[in-house]
């Protein structure tokens, strides 16, 4: 085993020493200083643009999640509206005999809403959110 090892801080070049060398260029430095920071610049704003992004679609998928919900409860609000109207007409609580046309127009309107609101949801659900791979 040799004598004590000289720290690591003897061994390394002072700033002063890479400036007085003869491979190092101030031209050279600046120029690379002003690459980096363009490169650093571009990158930072394409990341800023990919978090924007996903915090856009983040937000979308949360109203997404809500708007499902408000939507299968007016869905079942319908439903429940269009059996009750169906039960209490059968049962003879209620009696539309006099308004032949009325039970089969709120039947018709009702199913027609139910059937153009599960369009409206299917489509607005389940399209293409234009996805975006992240780039390097």
């Amino acid at each position: 085993m040799s004598g004590p090892e000289e720290p690591i801080e003897d061994k390394l070049p002072t700033p002063e020493d890479i400036l007085a060398s003869e491979d190092f260029s101030i031209d050279f430095s600046e120029e690379y200083q002003t690459d980096v920071e363009r490169e650093f610049r571009s990158d930072a704003a394409r990341s800023e643009a990919e978090w924007a992004h996903l915090k856009g679609l983040q937000d979308h998928y949360w109203h997404k999640g809500n708007w499902s919900w408000f939507l299968m409860a007016i869905m079942s609000a319908m439903i429940i509206f269009q059996s009750t109207l169906l039960g209490l007409v059968g049962s003879s609580v209620w009696d539309f005999s006099k308004y032949e046309w009325l039970l089969p127009a709120l039947l018709v309107q009702n199913l027609g809403q139910i059937i153009a609101l599960a369009f409206v949801v299917v489509r607005s659900l389940f399209k293409d959110q234009g996805f975006v791979k992240p780039t390097k």
